[in-house]
């Protein structure tokens, strides 16, 4: 469909639920892949804590990284 989230409407809703169903696993596991790599650019090669994990939802620095 290629559109952004804020432009998913009531008029375009099914078509963006079929490509979900079809695609999802893929989708999926790309957005697995893009958080390992923001993490890693966040902190390396260390281990990362869960209190760490935690802050860095709280603060919003991988939501950041992401956009």
């Amino acid at each position: 469909m290629n559109i952004q989230m804020r432009d998913i409407s009531h008029k375009n809703f099914q078509s963006a639920q079929q490509l979900i169903e079809q695609n999802g696993e893929a989708y999926f596991n790309d957005s697995l892949q893009d958080i390992q790599q923001a993490l890693q650019n966040l902190y390396g090669e260390q281990e990362i804590s869960l209190q760490q994990l935690s802050a860095t939802f709280r603060r919003g620095d991988l939501i950041s990284r992401l956009q």
